[in-house]
């Protein structure tokens, strides 16, 4: 390198002589072949007038010219160098895509390294912009690292991600306990067991209030929240956003005309909701109402002063119908479906977490979210006849104050100079595991492409593609997985349809293949290349333990490694701390 640089200065030093005696009018002013060593020589010794060097004419033109000739020739040769040195080095990444197919550790680094996410952190978090150094946790969300090399990849803090992996593939070890010690302010994480709760809760409740809500009583955690869903439904706006969460949580698949009646009894639940918060009525009644087709919410909601306009005729309406010898209105398929929906009720364990007392620690979600620090828990088998409808309508509830919230300014926004999107700093994180079961949001689709924007992070597991398309159907799970920044595809998918999907979105490659030529005196081997995808259907499935196929935004995709807790030193000690402290507190609970 230093050679090189030596050459390129003399050569650019002998140009520019040249050039400043032909400028000059001396003539091209180039020493004899077998002068040029001594040439240099006299020109070292004297500097301040490089025509002495030569002994014959023609001779170089004034100093002062002969140095801004050889300064813009050496500035002219730095330029091609940089310029080769790109195109060699485009062509050898090329080389190496044409023979994997894969975005290279250069490609994926310049997106998602620590120095390409440290770009964006203070624009997306204004309260990084006094701090002289920030850390990779502050400016981005760590999800992985580069193969053998252990180089920390980061999504910003407005990418949402996806993650698809099947059971026992180490999503929760390698994805989800990361993702919920790591957040970076306040945090909602679902899950169907104690796991990530017990590896998690005691490091969190270092920085803020923990809640857990769990309303199939499935964790032996001893504080637990209680949440009223008819809390706030005095607005009939509230009511009937927990009522379409409720109601769309419920899968109705292999129930004839269950998408018609589950999307009117949305209507049905809201009004009954409505109706118990004027009366002061609870959860029990709803129940009531529902089973015996009562009269007394549309009684209340014609009477209450604070009802909301026409629902009780409109519920009256619906009842006269179902009573009707005639009815053509589907009343009674409606009620029967409310009903279904509304069957985990029964359960006595549910209806306690759904029933606060007045001693309980009281939970704002507007607190909850500004504090920066907290974290929700919430638990659910996710199956039929389980209570997540009731945990995604809080959820549901908390997202839309995450929505509202994340457009009103601080006081820093008012006192100082405008800049950058209104947003939740530090960003709120929402980790939903098994979402298809547990919280299966209706809006999946439009939040994970508005939430970014708005300092939300929703970071969405499923098991597979498949399971995407019959939660939410196969327009919608295209949009989720279109909507999500980054893509994490773990390996043992099963479905031949999703492993070839998948499959056709990378680049092709080239390979050598052989072919035999028999019926000759001697076998003939030929060797031709032909194109394959980066990944086969095989491939992709046969992915391993502790790696993932990424797809980030418009960049190529490539391969990646999923550390487990225990593999990153950095939350290894905290994750194994947590578990040994919950363990104490649940044995001295029980």
């Amino acid at each position: 390198m230093v050679a090189a640089v030596v050459v390129g200065l003399v050569l650019a030093a002998l140009l520019g002589a040249g050039l400043s005696g032909l400028f000059s009018g001396a003539g091209w002013a180039w020493p004899p072949a077998g002068q040029l060593p001594l040439v240099l020589g006299r020109w070292l010794t004297r500097p301040g007038d490089p025509a002495t060097a030569w002994r014959t004419d023609p001779r170089p033109g004034p100093a002062i010219l002969t140095y801004v000739l050889a300064g813009l020739l050496a500035a002219g040769e730095g330029v091609l160098w940089w310029r080769l040195r790109g195109w060699r080095r485009k062509a050898r990444l090329d080389r190496g895509v044409h023979r994997t197919g894969l975005a290279d550790k250069a490609t994926v680094l310049a997106r998602l390294g620590t120095a390409a996410v440290a770009k964006s952190a203070r624009r997306l978090r204004p309260s990084l912009a006094s701090l002289r150094t920030i850390t990779p946790d502050d400016a981005g969300a760590y999800f992985g690292c580069w193969p053998g090399t252990g180089e920390g990849l980061y999504g910003t803090h407005e990418d949402s991600k996806l993650v698809v992996a099947p059971q026992r593939m180490g999503k929760t070890q390698r994805q989800a306990v990361s993702d919920v010690l790591r957040a970076p302010g306040a945090l909602l994480a679902t899950s169907t067991r104690f796991d990530v709760v017990e590896l998690t809760i005691m490091d969190r409740s270092k920085r803020g209030r923990v809640w857990v809500f769990d309303p199939e009583s499935r964790v032996p955690w001893p504080d637990k929240l209680r949440w009223n869903p008819i809390a706030g439904c005095e607005d009939f706006d509230v009511a009937l956003r927990r009522s379409i969460a409720i109601c769309s949580a419920m899968p109705l698949e292999d129930t004839k005309n269950g998408g018609y009646f589950s999307g009117k009894s949305e209507g049905v639940l809201a009004a009954m909701l409505h109706a118990a918060a004027l009366g002061k009525a609870g959860l029990e009644s709803i129940w009531y109402w529902t089973t015996s087709q009562s009269y007394q919410p549309a009684q209340i909601l014609d009477t209450h002063a604070g009802a909301a306009p026409a629902i009780g005729s409109g519920l009256r309406n619906l009842l006269d119908s179902l009573k009707s010898t005639s009815d053509t209105s589907g009343a009674g398929g409606i009620f029967s479906t409310l009903e279904l929906i509304l069957r985990p009720l029964n359960s006595p364990t549910v209806m306690r977490s759904l029933t606060p007392k007045p001693g309980d620690r009281p939970f704002d979600i507007d607190d909850f979210i500004l504090s920066g620090t907290d974290t929700l828990y919430m638990i659910s088998r996710g199956r039929k006849n389980s209570a997540a409808p009731m945990i995604t309508a809080l959820m549901a509830e908390i997202l839309h104050r995450t929505d509202i919230l994340s457009q009103q300014p601080g006081v820093e926004q008012f006192t100082e100079r405008a800049q950058g999107d209104l947003r939740l700093d530090p960003p709120f994180r929402v980790v939903m595991d098994e979402a298809s079961g547990i919280t299966p949001l209706e809006d999946l689709a439009a939040r994970l492409a508005d939430s970014g924007g708005r300092g939300v992070q929703l970071y969405v597991y499923v098991q597979s593609l498949s399971q995407l398309r019959q939660r939410w159907g196969p327009e919608q799970a295209t949009e989720i997985w279109d909507n999500a920044s980054i893509k994490l595809v773990l390996g043992g998918l099963s479905n031949a349809k999703d492993l070839q999907s998948i499959s056709d979105l990378l680049r092709e490659r080239e390979i050598d293949q052989a072919s035999v030529s028999t019926g000759t005196a001697r076998d003939q081997v030929t060797i031709s290349p032909r194109m394959q995808r980066a990944l086969t259907a095989d491939g992709i499935r046969e992915i391993g333990e502790g790696e993932a196929l990424l797809f980030y935004r418009n960049m190529r995709a490539a391969r990646v490694e999923l550390p487990g807790w225990w593999e990153s030193p950095d939350i290894r000690d905290r994750v194994i701390a947590s578990r040994e402290e919950t363990r104490r507190i649940v044995a001295l609970a029980g």
